[in-house]
């Protein structure tokens, strides 16, 4: 009785995992992962790198936004409905990563796309700067 509804729940579940990903298959069957989040894509670019950054895509799931010669990267990674943005930056020989995940992002506004990137901007700012702060307190 109990293994029985043990695979239940696991059928359940994995079913449910394999819906998500065929709506993000869906999501994307007509639209790049750039262009579905343009707005987010733009703001962060325009930050980092002047609005001269370049993309690199990875897969249809993943692209990286980049600059050559600078010293930071940012990587896009959707699954689930959900968002990962990853912004890495080099500074003072040392590596700081930014991790963060966005929720149901499936059919986001303009204006949710704007939060996000201006969330992701302040949250890298704040990071980097003190980061700044910390290795010029210790010199």
């Amino acid at each position: 009785m109990v293994w029985t509804i043990l695979i239940v729940i696991i059928a359940i579940a994995l079913l449910r995992f394999n819906s998500y990903l065929n709506n993000d298959n869906n999501d994307l069957h007509d639209i790049t992962l750039s262009e579905k989040f343009n707005v987010v894509v733009k703001m962060i670019n325009d930050a980092a790198f002047n609005g001269n950054g370049s993309l690199t895509v990875l897969n249809k799931k993943k692209f990286n936004l980049c600059k050559e010669g600078e010293n930071q990267i940012i990587q896009f990674h959707y699954n689930t409905g959900h968002l990962i943005i990853t912004w890495e930056y080099n500074s003072f020989q040392e590596e700081i990563i930014h991790k963060k995940k966005f929720y149901d992002v499936r059919n986001l506004s303009i204006s949710e796309q704007q939060k996000i990137g201006e969330q992701m901007i302040t949250e890298m700012t704040n990071v980097v700067e003190g980061h700044k702060n910390d290795v010029l307190d210790t010199i």
